[in-house]
């Protein structure tokens, strides 16, 4: 086998003198929406998990729009079913602002459509159906973003977000081994280069499907049409983002976001342990799948944990005696839909808000990662465990960040 077609060259391997996935060097970056001036400045990011994710992170918005801080968002990042909340929240942040960030109005413009989706009708149902479609044409990531644009986001297009925030949706490139982002005024990753938006008319509903096409069930997003300032590496061929960083947080991961606030819900698949059972073979891949995810998740998580921690280390130093805080760290929170929270205020924020993390009988990280129609009180219990953590995490690691709400999101 000649080198050019050895497996082993795959950039995402690292090997391969002539195609290491270096960087592009390209001088564009994404447009800086700046800082809020006298408090925290906020950076949300929602991992993938299907509609499990999507409503968990709907909760971490809801929860910010209770304490008065949704304003104080600047920065969103996100990967598959996670991207469905970024994308509406995106589409929807003007009327947001002009409605000063209220619950009511987060509801109207952006949880209670989604809800209302889910619970009517099955979008997994709906792209079977229209399978048909997809024979001699368009693929099923086709579908699925004509579908998601139909229940979403009709007809918006990423140059025309909101600058008041940076909106970041996420998807794994093929070709390059590394994250491919859409942005409002940029799309690309760091071994291609990026490329302006302007004049594309990219929609927001395809950067959603490429974020959340499952390799398997759905085709590669083909980028066409577009010179990226490294395009000679190769078009981008764009899978689930969850298959390169199912957390959302490399997208800001640079030192210029030092000081800002994260808070970061991890609502991906959970691994059980014990025999399985399943088609040898394929049973084994879907397995040892299963593992590299839960690896990669649980390195990047340690690692953002750990900077979290390096930064309340160098707070809690004596007045005099401290070093400076480490240029690496950061602040905030970070959950998943399995943390279990303790703590002396904690139990204070529970007896005021009971925590619900169950859903017959099973634990709501249990919930299938699926596409499907979901019973309604299923939707609201996701939302508020999602509500749940970010509150009982701010209390525990962040008291006096903010003025914990009294009213809750509702469950029936």
């Amino acid at each position: 086998m000649g080198a050019r077609s050895s497996p082993l060259h795959s950039p995402a391997l690292g090997s391969g003198l002539e195609r290491l996935a270096r960087p592009c060097g390209d001088a564009l970056r994404p447009r800086d929406p700046g800082r809020v001036g006298d408090r925290p400045t906020f950076a949300l990011t929602f991992s993938g998990g299907g509609f499990r994710a999507t409503l968990a992170a709907l909760g971490v918005v809801r929860f910010l729009a209770d304490v008065g801080r949704l304003g104080d968002v600047r920065f969103i990042s996100s990967v598959s079913g996670g991207s469905i909340a970024n994308g509406l929240l995106a589409c929807r942040w003007s009327q947001l602002r002009d409605a000063g960030f209220a619950t009511q109005a987060l509801h109207r413009h952006v949880i209670d459509p989604i809800v209302d989706s889910i619970t009517t009708s099955s979008l997994k149902g709906e792209l079977i159906r229209n399978l048909w479609r997809a024979i001699g044409g368009p693929t099923r990531t086709d579908l699925l973003a004509r579908a998601l644009d139909g229940r979403f986001f009709h007809g918006d297009t990423l140059e025309c977000l909101d600058e008041g925030c940076r909106f970041v949706i996420n998807a794994a490139n093929l070709v390059t081994g590394v994250r491919f982002a859409f942005e409002r005024d940029v799309l690309g990753d760091y071994v291609l280069g990026l490329a302006p938006t302007d004049g594309t008319g990219i929609k927001v509903a395809v950067a959603v499907a490429a974020s959340a096409a499952v390799p398997g069930a759905f085709a590669p997003v083909r980028v066409r049409g577009i010179s990226f300032p490294c395009g000679d590496r190769g078009e981008p061929l764009l899978l689930d983002g969850g298959a390169y960083d199912n957390t959302g947080l490399e997208a800001f991961d640079s030192d210029r976001y030092r000081d800002v606030f994260f808070v970061t819900m991890n609502a991906g698949g959970v691994f059980v342990t014990g025999r399985w059972g399943g088609v040898p073979i394929i049973r084994d891949l879907a397995r040892s799948n299963s593992l590299l995810y839960r690896q990669s998740t649980g390195l990047r998580t340690r690692w953002m944990v750990d900077r979290f921690k390096a930064l309340e280390a160098a707070a809690k130093e004596p007045a005099g005696l401290s070093l400076p805080a480490p240029k690496w760290g950061r602040m905030g929170v970070l959950m998943a839909l399995a943390s279990d929270v303790t703590g002396r205020d904690v139990d204070r924020w529970r007896a005021r808000h009971p925590e619900h993390r169950t859903w017959k009988g099973k634990d709501l990280a249990l919930v299938p990662t699926v596409f499907d129609r979901l019973e309604p009180q299923l939707c609201q219990l996701l939302v508020y465990r999602g509500w749940w953590l970010t509150g009982a995490t701010i209390a525990r690691y962040h008291p006096g960040l903010v003025r914990l709400p009294g009213e809750a999101p509702p469950l029936q």
